[in-house]
This record gives structure tokens, C-alpha cells and sequence, in this order.
């Protein structure tokens, strides 16, 4: 049997290098509904996603040691609250940290009005076909995925935005909009 593993082997290194790689985020397609279970948010409360439909949804995978991802929360967050929950919700995933470092990390959040979930062992994360953070997944008003963003940086916040900006005018979810 031994002897079938390194033809094996090289094929799926010839494969490797000849076949495209699939996309980063292949279980997130623009039009469907992503996985709804994201877990237990800090306040003790499961979410889950088909429960927000009537609202643009934002869910976004983050850890402490990504740079752009901290600079991204205080951004999802002012978004939230210039919108409004009503018409806005902001759920940020934290990725595989310990407890500690989660708990720490909730302190200095302790006056963001966003929803945290602690993904401590990836579980949502593979659900969502996340591979590299931050990871961004904007959802319309009846629950299916309008934009998908992957290891991007803060000058990318700006686009996204407008993105939103368009789903609040579409939906005629306007008013006080970011």
C-alpha cells in the first residue's frame, strides 16, 4: 500500500500547482444565504442571522493581532450607530484567541455597541470558508450575501461604505445614513 503514496503525492503537487485554487470564501456565495449560526454573542445571546432579516447584517472575522482588523471595528461600529440598529447590525467574530485574550479584548470595546462572538476554536469560521482576516460578509435586508471582502486594508473601508450606502438607498432604509 505503501508504495501507491508518493505517485499520490506527486499528483497532488502537480494538481496543486495546475489547477486554480479556490476562492478564499467558495462557501460564500453573492445571492445565497451564508451559514446562519454564529455563535454565543458576550451579552449570552445566540445569533443567528436568519433572526435579523429586515436589516442590512454585517459579519465580520477579526483577532486582536490583525492591524487592519482593529482599525476596522471603531469604523463598523460608527456605521452602526450613524445607522442605526434598526436598519444596521454589525456582528464581529473574534478568530481562534484564548478567552483571555478575547475577555481583554472586550474591555477596551466595553462602549462599542456591535455584537461579539468568540470563535475560539474556528468552528464559524470553516462554516464561512474563512481562510485570511479580516473577512467581511455584508448582507441584504432578506438575509443573502450582496458583498464578501477578504484581506483587504483600511483604505478599502471607504468602498465599503458606499457599498452599504447603496443597500440602505435600495432598500429605502435611508435617512441618517453613514
Amino acid at each position: 500500500m505503501t508504495r501507491y503514496a508518493a505517485p499520490y503525492l506527486g499528483f497532488l503537487i502537480v494538481a496543486s500547482i495546475l489547477l486554480p485554487a479556490p476562492s478564499i470564501a467558495d462557501n460564500i456565495v453573492i445571492g445565497e444565504a451564508p451559514p446562519d449560526y454564529l455563535g454565543v454573542s458576550t451579552d449570552g445571546d445566540e445569533i443567528r442571522l436568519s433572526e435579523q432579516t429586515g436589516r442590512l447584517q454585517i459579519v465580520s472575522f477579526w483577532a486582536t493581532w490583525c492591524a487592519p482588523c482593529l482599525k476596522e471595528l471603531p469604523v463598523l461600529n460608527a456605521i452602526q450607530n450613524q445607522t442605526g440598529t434598526d436598519r444596521l447590525r454589525v456582528i464581529a467574530v473574534n478568530l481562534e484567541e484564548p478567552r483571555s485574550r478575547f475577555r481583554r479584548a472586550m474591555r477596551a470595546y466595553d462602549e462599542f455597541g456591535i455584537t461579539f462572538v468568540h470563535d475560539k476554536k474556528g468552528h464559524t469560521a470553516r462554516k464561512f470558508g474563512v481562510k485570511g482576516i479580516p473577512f467581511m460578509v455584508i448582507l441584504d435586508i432578506d438575509g443573502t450575501v450582496a458583498y464578501k471582502h477578504t484581506g483587504y486594508s483600511e483604505s478599502a473601508l471607504s468602498g465599503f461604505v458606499d457599498e452599504i450606502n447603496g443597500l440602505l438607498v435600495k432598500n429605502r432604509l435611508v435617512g441618517d445614513a453613514p
